[in-house]
């Protein structure tokens, strides 16, 4: 059925409950026309207005960022990072565009060295400078169509006048209580009155509202010029960080070729370096793509343990190689070439386990960010992941601006042997994103992107695999209980640590102890990615699939 947009959040809240916030399964949408999956039912209500209103996947991407800022504020936001994949639909061609968040130019590293991981985590030493806001323009002036200013107005409206918070909501801001409140501002918007709100609550924030009012009467770029920015900067200023104007006025999303590899009869396009999920993800399906799963069922001892061994090959390869590096296409050509995907190959088939390699920076264990999906009327599809790097980011706000700041500098490696992903000024810190779009003869079949951490492109790998390699129906692939070999972050880690989603087969758990280290990890406490999906069909019919494991709720136009 047909979703119709409410238009207050009251309505969009009673949405939610009646279409995902109860289900077990993850909620599916169809439309002959758009489709907007997203990480809350506000978000994806904004999407769908602005596609009504006749915009592109473009505009009504801008208002889907904007107003997860708003409903999701711990994952994503204004004051963090965006990657998206383009799909044109008239050419079939697939750009990728990056705003990761940039190491201030003024950033010591020897002082950021001198601090301890977890200090350098939080507060705002640990805050780069924002890319969103340059991302959504860059793909607005490229795609877009309807005014910025309209596009803006959905979000503004969630600010002003407030949402109900979710259940799944609710255990973030309990979890995360004691590091939000010491600050200031931060305890003031997302904790009133010094308590966690409870379910139903309707959380407000019009400072932020007023920010993006002003956003959408300048533009973008007034985040970064005027009173937006120099409040950003005065605030890292008075808080120990290292903003400075220059680094807002230099600021500028980037573009690249996407990563793309053929894959039995499709053509796979992700996101590039300086991410690394995209790799992690077609490395992932290259090294298994001769392998005849036959009868094999998707969940059965033989894969998962094939699958492990794929990631203990491929994860010393994307630690070492990708980065926000000038040589980056050389490096993403000899990790592709048929030579070393072979070579991969033969080392994943024959279950061999690398030799000890050096973690050069320690991967989050919980990582918050949010993935959507816009497909338009003529067939444009968006495909973004953006975050705030750690849950809450680093949870100060900039007076007045109502913004939360990311802590992506706590993504860099900060010892002292140089590597791709080292700490230096100006420089954009890796992230494990991993936004896919999926073609079969020249046509987008599928897109998919998920939240996580370093368990995004497992995640998503799993899917995918499910889809192709299984033939599984998308709400099967994404229900189904997920794995994921913990990335050893030292020498002495076990490379062979792998966690089970809560609902995992027993018997299979039971299997896979006489050769692993398996832990349990439960299923809705955001630790497993929420994997969304959008599929289209041969008869022009598009299907969206939002993952139950968060808030997301996908609808069609």
């Amino acid at each position: 059925m047909t979703f119709v947009p409410p238009q207050s959040a009251k309505y969009a809240f009673i949405f939610f409950l009646l279409s995902g916030g109860a289900l077990l399964a993850a909620q599916k949408a169809e439309s002959k026309g758009g489709i907007v999956v997203s990480g809350s039912p506000q978000s994806t209500e904004a999407g769908i207005r602005i596609l009504k209103a006749g915009g592109t996947a473009a505009d009504a991407a801008v208002a889907v960022s904007l107003t997860l800022g708003v409903t999701e504020p711990f994952n994503s936001g204004l004051g963090g990072k965006l990657v998206v994949l383009y799909y044109d639909a008239a050419s079939g061609k697939i750009s990728y565009v990056e705003a990761l968040e940039a190491a201030p130019l003024g950033m010591s590293v020897e002082a950021m060295r001198a601090l301890s991981s977890s200090e350098r985590s939080r507060g705002w030493h640990s805050v780069a400078v924002p890319g969103c806001a340059a991302g959504l323009e860059k793909i607005h002036k490229k795609w877009g169509k309807l005014p910025w200013r309209d596009l803006v107005k959905p979000a503004v409206g969630y600010a002003h006048d407030g949402f109900p918070l979710a259940d799944k909501q609710i255990v973030e801001f309990q979890n995360k209580f004691d590091l939000v409140t010491k600050d200031p501002e931060a305890a003031k918007i997302y904790y009133p009155g010094g308590k966690v709100p409870t379910n139903n609550a309707i959380l407000k924030n019009p400072d932020l509202a007023r920010t993006m009012e002003l956003m959408g009467e300048k533009g973008p770029k007034a985040f970064y010029e005027g009173e937006i920015a120099d409040k950003l900067v005065a605030a890292s200023q008075k808080g120990g960080g290292a903003f400075a104007k220059e680094d807002f006025k230099n600021y500028q999303a980037r573009e690249f070729p996407p990563l793309v590899q053929d894959y039995k009869s499709y053509r796979i396009y992700a996101g590039a370096p300086p991410i690394t999920g995209g790799a992690t993800v077609l490395l992932s399906l290259k090294s298994l793509e001769t392998k005849d799963w036959g009868n094999t069922a998707s969940m059965s001892l033989g894969r998962v343990e094939q699958v492990a061994h794929a990631w203990q090959n491929i994860y010393p390869i994307v630690a070492s190689n990708f980065g926000d590096t000038p040589d980056q296409p050389e490096r993403i050509a000899k990790v592709f070439s048929k030579e070393s995907l072979a070579d991969l190959a033969k080392k994943v088939l024959a279950a061999t386990v690398p030799a000890e390699t050096t973690a050069e920076e320690a991967t989050p264990e919980s990582a918050e960010t949010t993935h959507f999906i816009v497909i338009d009327k003529a067939g444009n599809i968006v495909c973004a992941t953006q975050s705030l790097s750690l849950h809450w980011g680093a949870a100060v706000v900039a007076p007045g601006t109502g913004i939360l700041l990311n802590d992506s500098l706590s993504n860099f490696g900060f010892g002292p042997r140089k590597y791709v992903n080292s700490a230096e000024p100006g420089k954009r810190p890796r992230s494990t994103m991993a936004p896919v779009i999926v073609t079969e003869k020249g046509k987008a079949v599928i897109a998919l992107g998920s939240p996580a951490s370093e368990r995004i492109p497992t995640g998503v790998y799993q899917v995918l695999s499910n889809l192709i390699d299984f033939a599984m129906d998308p709400v099967a692939a994404i229900d189904q209980p997920r794995f994921h070999l913990k990335r050893a972050k030292s020498p002495s880690e076990p490379k062979n640590a792998l966690e089970l989603e809560e609902g995992f087969d027993t018997t299979l758990a039971e299997e896979l102890k006489k050769n692993w280290e398996t832990s349990f990890k439960q299923r809705n406490q955001y630790y497993f990615g929420s994997v969304n999906v959008v599929r289209i069909l041969p008869d022009g019919k598009r299907e969206g699939f939002a993952d139950e494991r968060r808030t997301n709720v996908a609808a069609g136009e």
